[in-house]
């Protein structure tokens, strides 16, 4: 029987070789996981450019994993040539041809056993080191690789190892994350085993300190303790948050809500940062019985966050609204001021982490729009933010209406 040793046929036609890229690039975008995308991949080029595929992953400590557990009896051992990048391709399996493969005699067996008449084995490089070996094979009569076929199947196989690579970077950045996450988490419950046992001992060193002049310089000395303490208490607790937000484990617990105490009690508690600049509060609900379904506890930490920037950045003597109103199937929450407002070129990054529209000021840690919008989106609001320099800033925030989520 004559072997056809022209092009594989999927790389005839340049059109047909374009939509097989494309369709390549969409499964090498659409999975984050290595394992998972390298198995899409196979079954894709199954069998449009060979009849058995096989994907071998070399884990970063040496070790051979082949995903799918295909052809377990044939372990693949990564020659040096593989590692250096350069492809094997055997146009026939003869008996001298199966020694280049493996010299494992049950390999040997194994390959054979399978009908395999050719096949290719292609390195997937990534940053100068071997990633996996993508093998593909014919078994059908008639048909085998040739030179030919090589410009495209080492362009699949360089595409292959980008998205392996970028994967694997992926699973290592959020390893990396979540254990930054485990040790800020332990640190933090250590630092406020610490506050507490000061904070507590500030309220027992104050309450045995009597009211009189001769004490009075004491008792600024433990209330600036006091004030420190309590700081860093809620840094450490905003630093959780932000972990937690990240992470996707932020704890909230929607209930059905009246929106007009829970502004009452945001506004209460910003009341003496708002006397202090002289500021003007004043604000509008449209209806005293709108109702969200949200974490009064969690909203109270939004509004307490957006209210206390509005107070940073407005000069003495400007003004705060804070408003509420149903909009559509949400509540709408408005935060207004009258300050020095936020350039076009800053606004996109309000949320960002640790983002300050004064850094030289150093007015807080930058982390409460970022909790803010995780809470908000964690509720299934969103949040958004219109400003120009010189004319103020607004925040806008939506929570579920609590009659709309009742009807469904």
């Amino acid at each position: 029987m004559k072997v056809r040793r022209g092009k594989i046929q999927v790389a005839k036609a340049g059109t047909d070789e374009q939509r097989f890229l494309s369709n390549l690039a969409e499964v090498l975008a659409s999975a984050l996981d290595e394992r998972a995308m390298l198995s899409a991949v196979a079954r894709l080029l199954v069998p449009r450019l060979g009849d058995l595929c096989l994907v071998d992953v070399i884990d970063d400590d040496g070790s051979v994993q082949r995903v799918d557990s295909a052809l377990d009896e044939w372990q693949l051992v990564p020659t040096p040539s593989l590692r250096a990048g350069e492809t094997l391709l055997i146009a026939d399996i003869t008996a001298s041809a199966l020694g280049a493969i493996t010299a494992d005699p049950a390999g040997q067996a194994a390959i054979r056993g399978t009908g395999i008449r050719s096949l290719v084995l292609l390195p997937l490089i990534g940053r100068g080191r071997l990633l996996g070996v993508l093998t593909l094979a014919m078994t059908r009569p008639g048909r085998a690789f040739s030179k030919n076929d090589l410009p495209l199947l080492e362009d699949i196989a360089q595409r292959t190892a980008l998205g392996a690579d970028n994967a694997r970077l992926y699973q290592q950045a959020r390893q990396a994350s979540r254990a930054r996450d485990d040790t800020l988490a332990a640190i933090s419950h250590d630092l406020r085993n610490g506050l507490n046992t000061v904070l507590t001992a500030v309220g027992l060193l104050l309450r045995s300190l009597p009211p009189d002049d001769e004490t009075r310089r004491d008792r600024r000395h433990v209330e600036a303790i006091r004030r420190s303490a309590e700081r860093m208490n809620r840094v450490i607790g905003d630093l959780l948050d932000v972990a937690s937000i990240e992470s996707g484990r932020l704890f909230v617990e929607p209930r059905r809500e009246p929106v007009d105490p829970i502004i009452h009690e945001a506004l209460a508690a910003c009341r003496d940062q708002l006397r202090d600049k002289s500021l003007r509060i004043d604000h509008s609900i449209a209806d005293d019985d709108l109702e969200a379904v949200c974490d009064r506890e969690r909203v109270l930490q939004v509004l307490g966050n957006l209210i206390s920037n509005a107070i940073k950045f407005t000069p003495d003597g400007g003004s705060v609204h804070i408003g509420a109103e149903q909009l559509d199937d949400d509540v709408l929450f408005t935060v207004r001021d009258s300050g020095v407002g936020v350039s076009a070129k800053q606004l996109p990054h309000v949320f960002d982490r640790f983002w300050q529209a004064a850094p030289k000021a150093r007015l807080g840690s930058g982390l409460g729009l970022t909790i803010a919008k995780g809470v908000v989106e964690a509720l299934g609001g969103r949040i958004w933010v219109e400003s120009r320099p010189g004319e103020g800033t607004t925040f806008f925030f939506t929570l579920p209406l609590a009659t709309s989520v009742q009807a469904q």
